[in-house]
């Protein structure tokens, strides 16, 4: 294998410092015919400027140049780079500059003038030694991840975990103080978890409630770690330019000379705060391997916080669920003084049989440490909770359903019902194909009303096709249509089902009909209405024994662009 691509099959980088240029030119020379990127820096202040747009894996420096020596170029690049591999070279040389050199970690000390073939050596030992500490330092931080990972099982609060990660962070780092800023529950509200005693395990902690999100940021300055000495530092302050913000981000115990890292803790969603880890200007804890660590436990941190709120967002709508049971049985047991709490209470167990079949796929998701997907369920049972406040605020008077009419895609709306349907278990052997038309439908509708609709004709169809025997194919088709002219479009669903005999045909939708043994025919009157509410058309295709279709025909109402749709 080629020395210069050890590193993950990329390219290794080197930026040589010398204020000599023949002696840049040397090492040059001697550094590209063994396949190494070269950059060349004459001065101090250009290796910065370089270093600051660019990755390197190692820096090449003399020692003594006019602007800066090579020792303090080193702790100013490493501000950026806490990974940079370093190599030294002098022709001035002496006892304390190599002591100085050996505590900057330094992989060798070249003296001038040297043979291209002593410098050749040098960096592939070098080269060599890094990736040799790196393979060290990864088996012992998944060692020390593994350990955190379990500690962090056995909390489920917000404070718990943030005590249990920042006392994790500051004895594996060796950091002598620190604190981590965090979301709450609480809308705009910051927790701040701080110590600096951690011998004497005493965390300080406080809440503060502002009148903006102050995590709602995102920069390209929150993907590395980045040091802060003051205030103005910091990309929430950059970004806010609020003076409250000192509070948050510049711990109480920070004092002058005092270097400040701070990480992001990034969710998948959202900003959930940052881990702030606080070294002395000449601390020997604050090393390449040791910011790694910091980051990828700070990656832990996010996950967990984020679970957490997935958690707390999945039991909010556990209890939003049991009150809108308890009310739908309340409802029920008022059916037998009128059809209008009948009516409600099967409609609302459409939607709640929807909420239930996500919230246990969630369940099931959250035993098996699946968090990929909780968002989407939880979305879809949030979804039809508002749903269900929307219908039943709509059915409180039987007369007229209230209209709101929102700009939509009609093929997006079938789509996600029909994902919405699918966990439920009436569907378990039923196949659901969609067609849509090949051209996008854009137009005005009640969405809420639209999937309402679509839920009672397709639970219609399942429960058609689950008369039929175990053996035979269940399947549900379901197309959409646009007439040449634009002007309206149709939804078709079909089933192979029982079918419906020819005299009920002329009633279904007009009148109590239901042939199911605990029907009460609402769900069709309900149909009706929505479809009326949309200046539609229905029409019925059925043959006993071979199945039903059933048709709506609804005009286009004009959309003013695509976007408006999206937006």
């Amino acid at each position: 294998m080629n020395d210069a691509n050890q590193n993950n099959d990329r390219q290794i980088k080197f930026i040589v410092v010398d204020d000599e240029d023949i002696v840049l030119s040397l090492v040059r020379d001697a550094l590209e015919d063994s396949g190494y990127h070269i950059e060349l820096a004459g001065s101090s202040r250009e290796a910065l400027e370089k270093i600051e747009k660019e990755y390197f894996d190692f820096i090449l420096t003399d020692i003594r140049m006019p602007d800066c020596n090579g020792i303090e170029l080193v702790k100013k690049a490493r501000l950026i780079n806490p990974s940079l591999g370093v190599i030294f070279m002098t022709g001035y040389a002496n006892l304390g500059t190599a002591k100085d050199a050996i505590k900057e970690g330094a992989y060798d000390y070249i003296m001038k003038p040297f043979e291209l073939d002593e410098m050749r050596q040098a960096v592939k030992n070098a080269v060599v030694k890094k990736r040799k500490d790196s393979e060290k330092v990864i088996t012992g931080e998944l060692n020390r991840l593994s350990d955190l990972n379990q500690l962090m099982y056995t909390v489920g609060d917000r404070k718990s975990l943030v005590r249990l990660s920042l006392g994790f962070a500051l004895m594996q780092s060796k950091a002598p103080r620190g604190c981590i800023i965090f979301r709450t529950d609480r809308e705009n509200e910051i927790g701040i978890i701080s110590t600096d005693k951690l011998s004497d395990i005493e965390f300080n902690e406080s809440f503060k409630r502002f009148d903006k999100d102050y995590f709602d940021l995102s920069s390209d300055e929150l993907n590395a770690p980045f040091f802060t000495e003051a205030v103005s530092d910091h990309p929430l302050y950059k970004e806010f330019r609020d003076e409250a913000i000192e509070e948050i981000v510049i711990p109480s115990w920070h004092t002058e000379g005092t270097r400040l890292i701070n990480i992001a803790l990034k969710g998948s969603r959202k900003l959930y705060g940052f881990l702030i880890i606080g070294f002395s200007e000449d601390s020997d804890s604050l090393k390449g391997s040791a910011i790694k660590f910091l980051s990828i436990t700070a990656n832990q941190i996010a996950i967990s916080l984020e679970n957490i709120a997935l958690l707390e967002e999945t039991r909010t709508a556990y209890r939003h669920l049991k009150d809108l049971q308890d009310q739908t049985i309340q409802l029920e047991k008022m059916a037998t003084k009128g059809q209008l709490s009948a009516e409600i209470g099967h409609e609302l167990n459409n939607f709640l049989g929807v909420v239930t079949g996500n919230l246990s796929l969630m369940e099931h998701h959250l035993a098996k440490g699946n968090y990929e997907e909780l968002d989407k369920f939880l979305k879809i049972a949030m979804v039809n909770l508002g749903n269900i406040k929307k219908f039943s605020d709509g059915l409180m008077d039987l007369s007229a359903m209230s209209v709101s009419m929102e700009p939509c895609d009609i093929n997006n709306v079938i789509n996600d019902t029909i994902e919405f349907l699918s966990t439920q278990n009436r569907f378990n052997n039923v196949k659901i194909n969609f067609t849509p038309t090949r051209q996008t439908i854009f137009t005005k509708a009640d969405i809420g009303q639209l999937q309402q609709l679509l839920y009672n004709l397709i639970y219609n169809s399942a429960d058609a096709l689950n008369e039929k025997p175990l053996t035979d194919e269940r399947k549900i088709e379901i197309s959409t249509t646009i007439d040449s002219g634009g002007k309206n479009f149709s939804i078709s669903v079909s089933d192979n089902g029982v079918g419906i005999p020819d005299e009920y045909i002329d009633i279904a939708f007009k009148e109590r009909f239901t042939t199911k043994r605990r029907g009460h025919g609402l769900g069709l009157l309900v149909c009706r209405r929505i479809i009326n509410n949309h200046k539609g058309q229905l029409s019925i295709n059925s043959n006993p024994g071979q199945g039903t279709t059933i048709k709506i025909t609804i005009p286009v109402v004009s959309v003013t662009s695509p976007q408006e749709v999206e937006a």
